[in-house]
């Protein structure tokens, strides 16, 4: 009976831990928003989003927060304001995707 009992918790686990895939956001960070965009003035909306792979608490790209941001500057030929930043995780099997995906406006 013990031995039927350990074997089930042993199998919900297994299963459980095989397929248990998880997403959270841990932090939403924002700036910029003290001025209005003035009327007629051109501007657009930006976005950038990289990712970090990390297998068994190793990770491969440590740049990816540099990399956002560079790619969200890239994209704006004038001013950048109201910049948000979201900080977030997917989990899979022994492995995780940390992720950043930032938004701005481009006053130009």
């Amino acid at each position: 009976m013990i031995k039927n009992t350990f074997s089930t918790l042993a199998l919900l686990s297994a299963v459980l831990l095989l397929n248990g895939c998880t997403s959270s956001i841990h932090m939403v960070n924002t700036d910029g928003f003290d001025q209005a965009i003035p009327a007629g003035v051109d501007y657009k909306y930006v976005e950038a989003s990289t990712k970090q792979h990390v297998f068994l608490g190793f990770a491969a790209n440590t740049n990816y927060v540099d990399d956002a941001r560079q790619s969200l500057i890239a994209q704006c030929d004038g001013e950048l304001t109201a910049v948000s930043t979201q900080y977030s995780t997917d989990h899979s099997f022994l492995s995780w995707y940390n992720k950043i995906l930032m938004k701005g406006v481009c006053i130009q």
